[in-house]
């Protein structure tokens, strides 16, 4: 673990595949995966910011991550591994998404 990383266990990034390239994504107690990844000057593809459309579907690779809510994904997505970066917050400082097809 790295412990800049991870002061008091907090988790301060996470790791994102968008359009082929791996990024590193500052992230802030509170916020959502997909503002983080807004912030940092990337552009996910996203729509409803609700949780009711699906279109920030990502793979999930590593780490853990709590959904705020999910109205879209459903348990088959969720046993894949596929969680919504408008709903995502990381619970672990491992965390990988892979947001390419």
């Amino acid at each position: 673990m790295d412990p800049d990383n991870n002061a008091a266990g907090v988790v301060k990034s996470f790791r994102a595949t968008l359009d082929g390239f791996d990024e590193e994504v500052a992230w802030q107690e509170g916020d959502v995966m997909l503002d983080s990844m807004l912030d940092a000057g990337l552009d996910p593809a996203f729509q409803c910011q609700d949780g009711h459309c699906g279109t920030c579907m990502v793979l999930l690779k590593g780490g853990e991550v709590k959904m705020r809510k999910n109205n879209v994904l459903s348990a088959r997505d969720l046993e894949r591994g596929y969680v919504l970066l408008c709903q995502s917050e990381p619970l672990t400082d491992d965390v990988s998404v892979v947001c390419d097809d």
